[in-house]
């Protein structure tokens, strides 16, 4: 006797070649992508965020970075070996197939001036270690303010402590009048501690007072052996009008002296100060001048009294209507607030001396 299937067990037969039958065809879902992992980088100099932490290869990546502070660029974000384009202010990558590592390369800048504050044009690039045997030998950088600031705040610091240590670093505000508005400043380096090589100085200024102030400058400095620091100077001419003074001073003591001093002068840097004493009325003085270094002048004798020798200084200075070459804009041969400036090489100035009221 032929035996046969339920109808139950055909149906379930039937059911799975149809089944299989449209699973060929191509009705099986889509299996999910690999998920890549994107690992960021840690850093005090910035802060950086990505839209994913994980991705499919071939997804948009974009990277938000944000540098912490203005004396720094940020030179090239890589993404394993792909470079990040930067478009509108992120960094974007086409996730790979596989995890991937950010790198982000920065670099410090040279910002010589930043918004109010700004270098003074005489402060050097080289400065010197002590020479052996001076404990006290000290290096003045100058800084100014394009307007009075009330009471700034600073931080200042070194890119390479083993060459010039932070605590080498004092910083000192110049008042513009009675209160706590200033004018500008200087930073006094102590030459004791620092040691050759070459280090970044890193000088920020905050305000909220009055007026929001938040300005960042830095300088690059090479630290050199003492005596080995060469400076560019012009050759300048100064012209003396003695006649006021020649007669009554030129006799006594050793006679009229006139003094040139540096007044930015750089340690381990050549003196160009000059002593020279006069032999006429009209007295011309030959200078080495370090471009945009200020320069003091006396002029001065010794007077033998009763009680010995007295050094007095008897002259100050009246300069006669022209005095040399410049510009508004460059500014012009001078002596002004008891400072000597020239703007240009070669160039003269002729001053008429007097004798200084008591």
């Amino acid at each position: 006797m032929t035996k046969t299937l339920p109808i139950s067990i055909i149906m379930c037969l039937l059911c799975l070649v149809f089944g299989l039958f449209f699973v060929g065809c191509g009705n099986t879902p889509p299996a999910t992508p690999t998920q890549y992992k994107i690992t960021l980088p840690e850093s005090t100099l910035y802060d950086i965020e990505a839209n994913k932490t994980t991705a499919a290869a071939g997804e948009i990546i974009t990277l938000d970075i944000d540098l912490n502070s203005a004396a720094y660029t940020i030179t090239e974000v890589q993404a394993l070996d792909i470079e990040c384009k930067l478009e509108d202010g992120k960094y974007i990558f086409t996730m790979p197939d596989n995890d991937v590592t950010v790198t982000v390369s920065t670099a410090i800048q040279e910002i010589s001036s930043a918004d109010v504050l700004s270098w003074a044009p005489s402060a050097p690039n080289q400065i010197s270690v002590a020479r052996e045997g001076d404990n006290y030998a000290s290096q003045t950088i100058y800084f100014d303010f394009s307007e009075n600031v009330n009471n700034p705040q600073y931080e200042i610091t070194s890119t390479d402590e083993a060459i010039i240590p932070n605590s080498a670093l004092e910083v000192h505000f110049i008042d513009a009048n009675m209160g706590s508005m200033k004018s500008g400043g200087y930073l006094n380096i102590d030459l004791t501690q620092v040691t050759l090589g070459e280090a970044y100085l890193i000088f920020r200024v905050h305000t909220t007072s009055v007026t929001n102030v938040d300005a960042t400058i830095t300088k690059k400095f090479t630290v050199k052996e003492y005596g080995t620091i060469e400076v560019t100077t012009w050759t300048n001419t100064l012209n003396f009008d003695l006649s006021r003074i020649f007669d009554k001073y030129s006799q006594e003591g050793d006679g009229i002296t006139i003094n040139i001093r540096d007044k930015n002068a750089i340690y381990g840097a050549p003196d160009y100060s000059i002593s020279q004493t006069t032999t006429s009325e009209d007295e011309t003085i030959t200078i080495n001048y370090v471009p945009h270094h200020a320069y003091t002048i006396s002029v001065s004798c010794t007077e033998l009294k009763e009680d010995g020798v007295h050094y007095n200084i008897i002259a100050e200075f009246v300069l006669d209507e022209t005095v040399g070459t410049g510009s508004s804009t460059t500014g012009f041969n001078r002596y002004e607030n008891g400072e000597l400036h020239f703007v240009n090489n070669g160039a003269s100035l002729k001053i008429t001396v007097r004798e200084k009221s008591n």
